[in-house]
């Protein structure tokens, strides 16, 4: 009989882990990012909300926050692309969504 162990592992090989975590050091990255250029507070008011064909897709909750980030954008992707090479970003894309929470 197998364990719960051994059905978990046959589910999630280390390296699907490894993207996993990966995945979670890119969401958890926005606050320092925005506070490593300068722009601390925009993290209160944004978030990265997906990862699509090397497209960070970064949501604000006003207009105002979107310019605020899009002085930065050049910044912010390279960030990206410095502390996280193996996702292969290749552009920001910033919208709206007034229900940020």
């Amino acid at each position: 009989m197998k364990t719960a162990g051994n059905i978990l592992s046959a589910l999630f090989d280390e390296q699907f882990i490894d993207k996993a975590q990966g995945y979670s050091k890119l969401f958890n990255s926005w606050a320092d990012i925005t506070a490593k250029n300068g722009i601390a507070s925009a993290s209160a008011h944004s978030r990265i909300k997906d990862l699509d064909r090397g497209i960070l897709l970064i949501e604000m909750d006003h207009p105002g926050w979107k310019q605020i980030i899009q002085t930065k954008q050049s910044k912010l992707l390279n960030d990206f692309r410095m502390r996280f090479p193996d996702m292969e970003i290749s552009g920001l894309s910033l919208v709206l969504n007034n229900k940020i929470e």
